[in-house]
């Protein structure tokens, strides 16, 4: 038999004393069917006519599957003693009355329902069914291949996978209530289905208004997550099974726990709260948070010494792990425990010179040491070599949503996957394997972060390969996971286009910290470069929602259309608010333009937000409820819409010309105007010059172009305008050879004549390969464009693409090596041109990543010609540490790490090789400026100079 046929009639069937929660789990499968093929499969009777029959059952806990197994009927050794493993496979005859068996089997309770639930995946169901509504095609049959149903799992690569519901109003929050009543079983388990079906086993509930505990009401989501195998453990500082929300309800001057979250002077009290709490969760699976902090997420005594704290924190475990052996198990490392090392815990664990930290502390054996990201994306720490061998293991708390410093991210979901690839995959390698939680805030808009988040937990050697182009081949696989059934192939690479164009926009500014500082309006083309970003986005998802079938179109709208047509909207509506404040400096008539256009994107933004509040019968209601816009504090507080500019135009015609990318302006003045140089035809590359005439007065201008330069052209010579309009200058290099310096005039005809003197250089010589030219005093080289590189015999740089604001960067392998004290160490040589000698300011452009040891270091190396490496501490001040200084808040606004150096350079060619050095350091850009050079204001700097890639 090579295929099986699969049809309505397709039953289930499970031995009787089967887990109750994967019989839960196998009724979300039967819905799948239904959906797939239009019935509710009734469960298995003999002798009744179907198709096949899915039987399902855990090993050890399903008689009748164990029979077979002793029957030889079925070979179960490959996932015998593994944990939460499964396999998939058809057999004919299984019984006398089953002719046609797909048999799912689990090593554990969880293997059994991931087994199930990837039998859907295999039927065409996403993982997103019921969450985002991903309707799947209804058909009559599916024919499948025997081999697409023959399948073994292995273990899961991390142990514990999952999120964290957090900062939960107005959004989620919102959604419960609305659909469920409140964060309470029902909610939950919505919550746990969309979580298991992502192949998550772990999970941090909401915590801010709401108790896990509590709600159930009482226990019942706790007795719901432990039926389906969810491992609760309650967040970072939610010791012992209670939350901080939970003590504010049973505090009070008569409360046998006492008035005050004070171990010091309440000890009792807090002693007694954590002892409630552990009886109560005895019987759940669980992993037990440990440790103590302040109340609202807060340090635990903030004018106490750093000595005091770790003291105090050391007897808060002590009492913590002896009324864990008193009431869940005197087995005390039996039990999971995690300890996270969340803002000043951190400090508390590893100390100082003068202070030792909890570090290598005997309470804290067996304790699962939970490490966290910098609020932003990137690890603070990881384990070093000596550490890694700590007896229950390392975690990552990693954020996807932030609330909190230095500012809040939690809209919409701005997840960049190859950051997170590149940040667990290295935290993974540094042995973090043991939980990995992320934050994702309301859950709303983060499905796609989600998704490879847990599934690279999962799988990390399919995800974590060591080509970041992984994240493309993820996205595919995501969005035909969710919509291959429904659209085109065509469809499917502009939703995948889409996706990559507003969450490339996120990697460099999240929506939050968005404002009309960030791009300028017209240096280096950024901000056209965004806008066209964002007009390719329009332009998209616009078509594809007119493709979209009207069953699925609540799925697309949530997971493609309102995050990147959000996303583009709020980034066009900074862009031409700064350029609305440009013009209006310049007293261009279209500043009035852009500031009537602005209300249209504020509009926008509701209307957005509307539609996917009412879609599928108000379904997505709540989440897009967040605040988002013109944040100037680390939270909404004082946010602020863009401000408009208005301009009175002049009485006397007015001109203003400019070049598309400068600021500086003419208008043809007698008095005030002095000529501009345009210098740009020097480079090898460029032989058109764009610029703009444009209009500032009441009465329309009337322009005249003339030159009596030979090689200077123009797409129009002359026009009249009450706008703005665009032309373009082309400089004929075949008409001269070596340097000439031309002008032409634009004359405001009545009015004045401006002069524009333009400088060009013909080149009839063949340029180096991969050798940098500069321009005006700069050159710019993009990481991944080396001359030469030398790896060593423990490794060598690698080029991640994409990665970065940029889209590429390089990054040395291995990543636990450090480099610093080598002798032979991986570089990349840069070739280049300067056409002075003296001295250059060398700025290198790197990921905003954190030193991955608890100290205020982070070396990159570089070296000139055959000097010898110069080292520089990327940490700016030293004494200090990294985490909350004001080199970590800056980075994170503006996704980049950037140090300087001041270099020598001889004219004509030289080299310059970059020295891998401290882990982490991923280098995305290089940049020479000649000393006394100004470059223009930016904030992707200037573009990658000219450079030949032909290697004759």
């Amino acid at each position: 038999m090579d295929t099986v046929y699969l049809n309505k009639t397709l039953t289930i069937y499970a031995g009787t004393e089967e887990y109750k929660g994967v019989r839960h789990a196998a009724s979300w499968v039967m819905q799948d069917l239904r959906e797939r093929f239009g019935k509710l499969p009734d469960g298995w009777v003999p002798g009744t006519e179907c198709c096949a029959t899915l039987v399902y059952g855990t090993l050890h806990h399903n008689s009748f599957l164990d029979a077979r197994i002793a029957e030889g009927r079925i070979d179960a050794r490959r996932i015998r003693g593994l944990r939460e493993a499964f396999q998939i496979c058809v057999v004919e005859h299984l019984t006398e009355d089953l002719p046609l068996a797909i048999v799912i089997i689990g090593s554990d309770k969880r293997g059994t329902i991931y087994g199930l639930l990837d039998f859907s995946r295999r039927l065409g169901i996403s993982p997103l069914i019921r969450w985002n509504l991903v309707h799947p095609t209804q058909v009559d049959h599916l024919e499948l291949a025997v081999s697409d149903l023959t399948y073994v799992s292995k273990e899961p690569s991390v142990r514990y996978r999952g999120f964290f519901i957090n900062d939960e109003w107005p959004a989620f929050g919102t959604w419960a209530r609305t659909h469920f009543g409140g964060i309470n079983a029902e909610c939950y388990e919505r919550v746990f289905e969309l979580l298991l079906r992502l192949r998550g086993n772990y999970l941090w509930p909401a915590m801010w208004d709401s108790n896990f505990y509590l709600d159930g009401p009482g226990l019942e989501s706790a007795e719901l997550a432990d039926e389906l195998g969810v491992v609760i453990a309650l967040s970072h500082h939610e010791p012992c099974m209670r939350s901080g929300q939970e003590y504010s309800f049973v505090r009070g001057q008569d409360s046998i726990y006492g008035d005050a979250w004070d171990f010091r002077a309440n000890p009792e009290g807090i002693t007694r709260f954590w002892e409630d709490g552990l009886k109560r969760g005895a019987s759940f699976e669980s992993v037990i948070t440990m440790g103590m902090r302040g109340e609202n997420d807060t340090a635990i005594m903030k004018d106490a010494s750093l000595a005091e704290n770790i003291d105090m924190l050391r007897q808060v475990l002590k009492v913590q792990n002896r009324l864990i052996r008193e009431n869940i198990s005197p087995d005390l490392h039996s039990v999971p425990r995690q300890i996270v090392l969340f803002t000043e815990v951190e400090e508390f664990f590893y100390g100082n010179e003068d202070t030792p930290g909890l570090i290598g502390d005997p309470e804290l054996d067996g304790v699962t040491l939970m490490l966290s990201d910098n609020n932003q994306g990137s690890a603070r720490t990881l384990p070093s070599e000596a550490m890694r061998g700590h007896e229950g293991g390392y975690g990552m708390y990693y954020h996807m949503d932030m609330h909190g410093g230095p500012h809040s991210f939690q809209w919409i979901g701005s997840t960049y996957l190859p950051k997170v690839w590149e940040q667990m995959t290295t935290a993974y390698e540094y042995g973090v394997r043991d939980i990995w939680v992320t934050n994702i805030g309301d859950i709303g808009t983060q499905e796609l972060g989600l998704s490879f988040f847990l599934d690279l937990a999962y799988d990390i050697d399919t995800w974590g390969r060591f080509d970041a182009a992984v994240t493309k081949e993820y996205v595919r696989h995501w969005v035909a996971c969710q919509f291959a059934s429904r659209f085109s192939s065509l469809s499917l690479s502009m939703m995948e286009n889409v996706i990559w164009d507003y969450t490339t926009l996120l990697a460099r500014r999240k929506h939050e910290t968005m404002n009309a500082d960030v791009y300028h309006p017209v240096h280096y083309g950024e901000a056209d470069e965004v806008l066209a970003l964002c007009g390719s986005i329009f332009r998209h998802c616009q078509s594809l929602k007119e493709k979209c079938p009207e069953i699925i179109s609540g799925a697309f709208l949530s997971l493609i259309y309102y995050p990147a047509m959000g996303t583009a909207n709020l980034m066009e509506m900074w862009i031409q608010a700064s350029r609305n404040r440009l013009f209006a400096h310049q007293n261009r008539n279209e500043a009035n333009v852009l500031a009537d256009l602005l209300p249209s994107y504020f509009d926008r933004d509701e209307d957005l937000v509307r539609e996917y509040s009412e879609a599928e019968g108000r379904y997505f209601y709540g989440f897009g409820f967040s605040e988002h816009i013109g944040f100037t504090f680390w939270n909404d507080e004082d946010c602020k819409y863009p401000v408009r500019h208005y301009i009175r135009p002049a009485n006397a015609p007015r001109m203003i010309l400019c070049k598309e990318d400068s600021e500086q302006y003419v208008t043809g003045g007698v008095w005030k105007d002095r000529p501009l140089l345009w210098q740009d035809a020097l480079r090898r590359d460029i032989d058109t010059i764009p610029f703009v005439i444009a209009c500032g007065s009441k009465a329309p201008i009337r322009y005249r172009i003339t030159t009596d330069c030979p090689w200077l052209s123009f797409s129009k010579t002359r026009g009249e305008t009450t706008g703005t309009e665009h032309l373009l200058l082309r400089v004929h290099k075949d008409r001269f050879t070596g340097r000439k310096k031309g002008s032409f005039h634009v004359e405001n005809i009545g009015q004045g004549t401006a002069q524009i003197i333009v400088e060009a250089e013909s080149f009839r010589d063949r340029p180096a390969p991969l050798v940098f030219y500069e321009d005006s005093g700069c050159v710019s080289m993009l990481a991944e464009h080396y001359t030469a590189r030398h790896d060593t015999s423990f490794g060598g740089f690698r080029i991640l693409r994409p990665y970065g604001r940029l889209g590429s960067a390089v990054k040395p392998f291995p990543v636990t090596i450090d480099w610093t004290e080598e002798l032979d160490r991986p570089w990349l040589q840069y070739d280049f041109i300067v056409s002075e000698a003296g001295e250059y300011d060398l700025i290198f452009h790197m990921s905003a990543t954190t030193p991955v040891t608890f100290e205020s270091r982070q070396y990159i190396g570089f070296s000139v010609g055959d000097a010898e490496p110069v080292k520089i501490n990327t940490v700016r001040e030293e004494d200090k540490p990294f985490f909350l200084s004001r080199q970590w808040e800056q980075e994170a606004y503006e996704a980049v790490k950037i140090a300087t150096a001041r270099i020598t350079c001889q004219k004509g060619v030289n080299s310059l090789r970059f020295h891998a050095m401290s882990p982490g350091i991923i280098l995305e850009k290089l940049i020479l400026c000649r000393v006394g050079t100004n470059l223009p204001e930016s904030c992707l700097g200037p573009k990658e100079s000219y450079y030949s890639t032909d290697p004759t």
